[in-house]
């Protein structure tokens, strides 16, 4: 059974663009082999992820990110049975805050810090409709 699971967390540090670029890296080779899919979104030291795939290997992923000591606050969004992958071309795609409009950039920042710091979090429709609205310009 398919699964979807969207999580928010904190970077323990803020990460270069050569650290990101080679977490990128890594997540694309370990989701392909896994067979997850989905989308990563870092603005201002947070991240915004969507996994997408069998039920176990989707969870199994999570408790690993979960417990790298790169992330903390991790919380989760979303989490239920799927029909069908909504980011099926992308082992892990990607949108960077400097890829985002300044008006952009200032929502996502807020919804990402508020959904992890306990304030009103989104409802899980806010955070899927936008996951497709930054899919459209995915790398």
């Amino acid at each position: 059974m398919l699964h979807t699971l969207v999580y928010v967390s904190s970077a323990t540090s803020l990460l270069s663009t050569e650290a990101l670029a080679e977490l990128l890296r890594q997540s694309r080779v370990k989701n392909e082999r896994l067979g997850i899919t989905g989308l990563l979104l870092y603005v201002d030291g947070n991240f915004m992820q969507a996994l997408e795939g069998e039920e176990k290997a989707v969870l199994e992923l999570y408790e690993q990110i979960r417990r790298d000591p790169r992330h903390h606050n991790a919380t989760t969004i979303i989490s239920m049975p799927c029909a069908r992958r909504s980011f099926s071309r992308w082992s892990m795609g990607f949108r960077a805050a400097d890829e985002l409009a300044p008006e952009e950039r200032i929502g996502v920042s807020r919804f990402l810090d508020e959904a992890q710091h306990g304030g009103a979090v989104a409802p899980a429709n806010f955070a899927s409709r936008l996951l497709r609205d930054f899919a459209a310009g995915m790398r």
